[in-house]
């Protein structure tokens, strides 16, 4: 799965794919990241990555994903959490930034 940020625009794509996470950023919305994250309620910029809201990912997910997607994601968040990826509250994930 990844977050898709272009201009206006932050969305969740390939959300059954839960073993790869990132967030692809089109140019144009570079300028913009923080306050397209912060609008959509998607999360926060952290240095060079995105922290990711777990409650906006699933959420994002909601009739778009197939069987056992949440013990899916569940393995994607313990993994996650122990490469230090995962906020110590467990609400944001992790995810580094490419280019769309």
């Amino acid at each position: 799965m990844h977050v898709r940020v272009s201009p206006g625009s932050v969305a969740l794509d390939e959300p059954d794919d839960c073993s790869s996470f990132k967030v692809l950023l089109s140019e144009e919305a570079r300028e913009d990241l923080p306050g397209l994250l912060a609008s959509a309620s998607a999360g926060k910029l952290d240095h060079d990555d995105v922290m990711v809201s777990v409650d906006w990912i699933k959420g994002e997910c909601a009739g778009r994903i197939g069987m056992g997607w949440n013990y899916r994601f569940a393995n994607m968040l313990v993994y996650a959490a122990g490469k230090g990826w995962l906020s110590q509250d467990g609400t944001h994930v992790r995810a580094h930034v490419e280019a769309l």
